[in-house]
C-alpha cells in the first residue's frame, strides 16, 4: 500500500520559503499514510489534523504559525475556503478540490504529483495574454469546428465576476490545488440569483469528460455515482446544447449513445430548473495535468497543450450539484477569427 509523500520543496507556486514555516492539514485517519518529506529551506515543518468542515479556519486562528505556507489534503471532509481574516497577511494556503467527488488515495498521489509538475510560469502567461487580448475583442465567439457549432459570448460585462487561481501566490492568497484556472460568473459566487446569467447565445458542443461535483447539503456518494456514470456518455458522443441569454434551451445528442447523457440532463432541468443556466465558464491552463477519466474534481484545471474550455452547470451550495464539461474540441476566437484561447496555437507570456 502506497504512502502519500508530501515534498513541499517541489510546490513552485508557493515560490521562496522565506523563512516561512510550511505547514500540512490532513485527515486523522492518515496519519500512518501520509509523510512530510522535510528537506528544503524551511524553518520548520509541521503536521495538523481536521476532521471537521469549518474546523480549518480554527486551525489558522488559533494553532498555525502567521508566517506560513499551507497545504490541505482533506479527502474525508469537505473544504470551504476560509475568509481572509484567517489566512491573514503572512500565509500562503492552497488546497486540494478532493471531496466533492470521490477521490480514492492513489488518485491524491496522482494529483499530488501533478502539483509537483504544476508550472506557475506558463500559467502567468497565459493570464498576461488573457487579460490582454480580452479586452480588446468586442466579444469571443465559442466554436466546435468539427460539428460547426457556434455562439457568442459577450465577455465585457461589468457585472461579471472574473476569477484567477493560476501563477504565483502572494503572502495572503489561497488557490485551489493544482491551480490552473481563469474562470467568469455572472457575479460572485456567493449572490447566486436565477436573473443573473453569461450573456451567451448560440449553439455550443459538450464533448469531453464530465466533473459531478457535490456540495456540503447531504447526498448519497451511489446517486453521484450513477449519475455521472450516465454523463461520461459526453465522453466520446457529442450533446449540442442551444444557449438564449446563457439558459440552455435545447439539448440533442449527435448520436444514440450520448441519449443517456440528455436524459439525464433534462432529469436534473426537471428537478430544478437552475441546472440550465450555464453559470461559469471555466478557461484552464494548467498545461502539464494528466487527467484520471473518471469522476475527480481536480480534473478540472486540465489545460491540454494549449488551454481548454469548460462549461459550469449548477452552483454548489445552491443546488445539489454542480458539473463541469471539460470540452477539449473547443476553441474561443475573437470577432475577427483570431485564436484567443485553445485550439491550435502555443500561448505565451507577453514577456517571452
Amino acid at each position: 500500500m502506497n504512502d502519500i509523500v508530501v515534498r513541499p520543496e517541489r510546490y513552485r507556486q508557493f515560490g521562496p520559503a522565506e523563512g516561512s514555516v510550511f505547514c500540512l492539514i490532513t485527515n486523522t485517519e492518515l496519519r500512518d499514510r501520509i509523510k512530510l518529506e522535510r528537506s528544503g529551506d524551511y524553518a520548520d515543518y509541521l503536521i495538523y489534523y481536521n476532521d471537521e468542515e469549518g474546523q480549518i479556519e480554527s486551525l489558522l486562528k488559533n494553532e498555525l504559525p502567521e508566517h506560513a505556507h499551507v497545504l490541505v489534503v482533506s479527502p474525508r471532509t469537505f473544504f470551504r475556503s476560509p475568509d481572509q481574516e484567517y489566512i491573514g497577511s503572512r500565509r500562503k494556503l492552497i488546497a486540494m478540490a478532493c471531496n466533492s467527488t470521490p477521490t480514492p488515495i492513489k488518485d491524491v498521489i496522482h494529483f499530488l504529483r501533478m502539483i509537483e509538475n504544476t508550472r506557475p510560469d506558463i500559467q502567468q502567461g497565459f493570464v498576461d495574454r488573457f487579460f490582454d487580448l480580452g479586452p480588446r475583442a468586442e466579444h469571443l465567439v465559442i466554436r466546435d469546428d468539427e460539428r460547426g457549432t457556434e455562439a457568442i459570448f459577450q465577455h465585457l460585462r461589468e457585472d461579471y465576476q472574473w476569477n484567477i487561481q493560476a501563477g504565483y501566490l502572494d503572502w495572503g492568497e489561497q488557490q485551489i490545488s493544482p491551480s490552473g484556472e481563469i474562470s467568469v460568473l455572472p457575479a460572485d459566487i456567493w449572490e447566486f440569483s436565477d436573473t443573473l446569467k453569461l450573456a451567451i447565445d448560440g449553439e455550443v458542443t459538450f464533448c469531453g469528460l464530465p466533473i459531478l461535483h457535490s456540495g456540503e447539503v447531504s447526498f448519497l456518494r451511489r446517486d453521484q455515482q450513477h449519475i455521472f456514470n450516465e454523463l461520461k456518455a459526453m465522453h466520446t458522443s457529442p450533446i449540442i446544447a442551444k444557449l438564449k441569454n446563457g439558459a440552455i434551451t435545447d439539448l440533442r445528442a449527435v448520436e444514440k449513445r450520448g441519449e443517456s447523457a440528455v436524459r439525464i440532463l433534462e432529469t436534473l432541468f426537471h428537478v430544478d430548473s437552475r441546472y440550465r443556466t450555464v453559470w461559469e465558464l471555466g478557461f484552464a491552463v494548467n498545461t502539464t495535468l494528466e487527467l484520471i477519466w473518471d469522476n475527480r474534481a481536480m480534473n478540472e484545471v486540465f489545460g491540454a497543450s494549449n488551454g481548454c474550455l469548460h462549461f459550469g452547470i449548477g452552483l454548489t451550495p445552491y443546488t445539489q450539484y454542480h458539473l463541469d464539461i471539460i470540452c477539449p474540441g473547443t476553441t474561443i476566437y475573437d470577432e475577427q477569427g483570431n485564436v484567443f484561447f485553445g485550439g491550435g496555437q502555443m500561448i505565451k507570456s507577453s514577456a517571452a
